[in-house]
């Protein structure tokens, strides 16, 4: 039999030198131990400045730290049948860390809510969370899991749900700071633009797209994927310059090589001037886009906000980044 140290034993002033030296999983596990370890975790201070909660047959919770990193799953049957049957989260549930076959539990049992409350004390986790859902994430209630993980910092819903999936996880999680949406999940036009007109400070799309779905955008910052015309492209300027779009800091979109004729088909219409070199190297460090090959121009709203307009070739796309600049 090995020797054992008697750690709880040593002045807290010894503890917490030790514990200092432990890594996030290790920290976890003592913090369970008991109250007065718990509380001595919790001193260090350790601040978590991005925690997610990816769902799907199982939950992770993936905590980052400047240094470090850790993934808690819970519900994790993909060895037997259990994996695909409805689970009741408000019961308790033991944990385990990625690549590591034990598991681990409280002295006092932890249903979900209780381990993601532990983790956001002991880790100082303060900011909202991002929360992923993949296919699988059915077997657990949305609502039970919304009153549980609260406000929001990202949603996700990946492109593999099914698409009432996807509509029940945007009804219930409806209000992230910023969304991915990697395809639509609705069959009436009006229901992805109530998406659209919601002010979130981001939202990733990577579906189809109309002009009308562009000037319904009432985010901060817009990403789309899919590629539109230079047509559109250019209306959709028009419109901006006369006033739609007011919350609009930052758009990325593409446009098909096939369908772009020139810069001055592009801008046709619209009064722009060059941007200098020395200006768009500010721009884009400021903007944290690269410099290379970037040709940028300088446009006015009718009540004087100024912005511009970046494009860069790259095999069969035109890269676009329309940057207002408040």
């Amino acid at each position: 039999m090995e020797p054992t140290f008697p750690l709880l034993r040593l002045p807290e002033n010894a503890i917490v030198h030790v514990l200092e030296n432990m890594n996030l999983n290790q920290l976890l596990i003592f913090s369970l131990v008991s109250s007065k370890i718990k509380r001595l975790v919790t001193s260090l201070s350790i601040e978590a400045n991005d925690v997610t909660i990816a769902i799907f047959s199982k939950i992770s919770i993936i905590v980052h730290t400047t240094k470090s990193h850790l993934t808690l799953n819970f519900y994790d049957d993909s060895n037997n049948q259990n994996e695909v049957l409805p689970v009741d989260i408000s019961l308790p549930v033991a944990a385990s860390f990625n690549n590591e076959d034990r598991t681990i539990q409280s002295s006092t049992p932890f249903n979900l809510s209780d381990w993601l409350h532990h983790i956001q004390l002991v880790l100082c986790c303060n900011q909202p969370l991002n929360i992923y859902f993949d296919l699988g994430c059915e077997r657990f209630e949305i609502e039970s899991l919304k009153e549980i993980i609260g406000s929001i910092r990202t949603l996700i819903p990946n492109s593999l749900l099914t698409n009432e999936s996807s509509r029940n996880v945007l009804k219930c999680f409806n209000t992230p700071n910023k969304l991915y949406l990697f395809k639509n999940p609705f069959e009436d036009t009006s229901q992805i633009q109530q998406i659209f007109i919601k002010n979130y400070n981001g939202i990733v799309f990577r579906d189809v797209y109309s002009l009308d779905d562009m000037l319904l955008i009432n985010s901060e910052e817009v990403n789309f994927y899919r590629p539109i015309s230079q047509k559109q492209f250019n209306r959709f300027v028009k419109h901006w310059i006369r006033g739609s779009n007011p919350r609009l800091q930052y758009m990325f979109l593409k446009i098909d090589k096939t369908d772009f004729v020139s810069r001055e088909m592009l801008l046709k219409g619209i009064q722009c001037v060059d941007v200098g070199k020395e200006k768009q190297q500010e721009i884009c460090q400021n903007h944290g886009i690269g410099i290379v090959s970037y040709y940028m121009v300088a446009i006015r709203r009718k009540d004087g906000t100024p912005a511009v307009i970046a494009t860069k070739e790259f095999q069969n796309v035109i890269f676009i980044r329309f940057i207002v600049m408040y």
